[in-house]
């Protein structure tokens, strides 16, 4: 049985997507990041401190205690 070019280029196309696929499946959040977060492990509440970020302020703790506190996480 002869092939042409189309039915080649077609089967061709076929094993691209197939192999494609698998190679995405196979290194899917295999990759490090170039920018840090604030991390995914809390670690601590300590009390604020100026020049801590305003952002990790810890609202629940703070309006308990009346004074300003903070959320550490490790990375």
């Amino acid at each position: 049985m002869r092939m042409d070019t189309s039915d080649i280029l077609k089967k061709v196309r076929q094993i691209e997507i197939q192999t494609g696929k698998l190679v995405e499946e196979t290194f899917a959040g295999e990759y490090l990041s170039a920018f840090k977060g604030q991390g995914i492990e809390f670690a601590e509440v300590r009390e604020y401190t100026p020049g801590d970020d305003v952002r990790s302020i810890d609202w629940n703790v703070t309006a308990r205690s009346c004074t300003p506190y903070v959320k550490k996480f490790n990375e």
